[in-house]
């Protein structure tokens, strides 16, 4: 399976009613001008609404959401995490080391301050430790200033910690705004959202989780995972730990390769 059942209704109930509204508009009998202005203006609602909801869109290709080509025939895979740190960050470094495999962490100022040891660990053992957020805000519509605060005190955070953070930032739930990429050219930050997500901070089954992950995994994938949960501060991420060994063990039987987005940004 894919999306949670509500995802899936949420998508054709969308789908639905702009077939309906499109329906509706041609049937009238409104002069052609009438009908092209109402189509327009949906149109640009529709566009309005998915430039600052969907994670991966934006019409300038401001944010990356896939891995760029490698060398033909080569599968790669950047496995990320969002939210962190939590407690229990050190056993998905602990996961991390025993496989091998590297991955970026988008931090929390807040979490990063309850839990410096923990960062300083990740970017220790070659993690990419990103940018996150001051707190879990949602940056919808926010203003440059509004946005300016929540980066600026994850770097000056992360400086205090002893980390150099990389320069890569995702916003709480992919969410975007004007602001947002005004505040990650000031920076140099590239914007990241990712191509697959798993809905682990509902918790369903590890099972459920690893089918997620893996099903119909293609090379490029960006995965989004989470260990933490917005600021909580003693998040569970139970489900998350139980599945992640194998989701790391099937994509490596599948020949996958695992890079950061720090390292990939050093190749490019």
């Amino acid at each position: 399976m894919g999306a949670p059942a509500r995802e899936w209704a949420i998508r054709t109930a969308a789908a639905c009613s702009v077939i309906a509204l499109v329906s509706l508009v041609l049937r009238e009998t409104w002069p052609d001008p009438a009908k092209s202005a109402v189509l327009a203006s949906a149109a640009v609602a529709g566009f309005w609404l998915a430039f600052r909801f969907l994670p991966g869109f934006d019409p300038l290709f401001r944010v990356r959401c896939r891995l760029p080509g490698g060398l033909r025939g080569e599968r790669r895979c950047a496995i990320t995490f969002d939210d962190g740190p939590s407690q229990a960050t050190e056993a998905v470094l602990d996961i991390l080391a025993a496989e091998h495999v590297p991955a970026t962490f988008f931090i929390l100022g807040v979490n990063a301050e309850r839990y410096p040891d923990v960062v300083r660990r990740a970017q220790a053992e070659g993690h990419a430790v990103g940018i996150h957020g001051m707190t879990h805000t949602k940056l919808v519509g926010a203003s440059e200033e509004a946005v300016e605060q929540e980066v600026l005190g994850t770097m000056e955070t992360l400086t205090r910690i002893g980390i150099r953070p990389s320069k890569v930032y995702r916003t709480p739930h992919g969410f975007k705004s004007r602001g947002v990429f005004a505040v990650a050219r000031r920076h140099g930050l590239t914007l990241w959202a990712w191509s697959r997500g798993v809905w682990d901070t509902d918790a369903p089954a590890p099972a459920v989780l690893v089918r997620r992950a893996t099903r119909l995994a293609g090379s490029g994938m960006v995965l989004l995972l989470h260990d933490g949960r917005g600021d909580e501060r003693n998040p569970d991420i139970g489900p998350m730990l139980s599945a992640l060994p194998p989701i790391l063990k099937e994509l490596k039987r599948r020949g996958f390769t695992f890079v950061s987005l720090t390292e990939l940004h050093s190749r490019v």
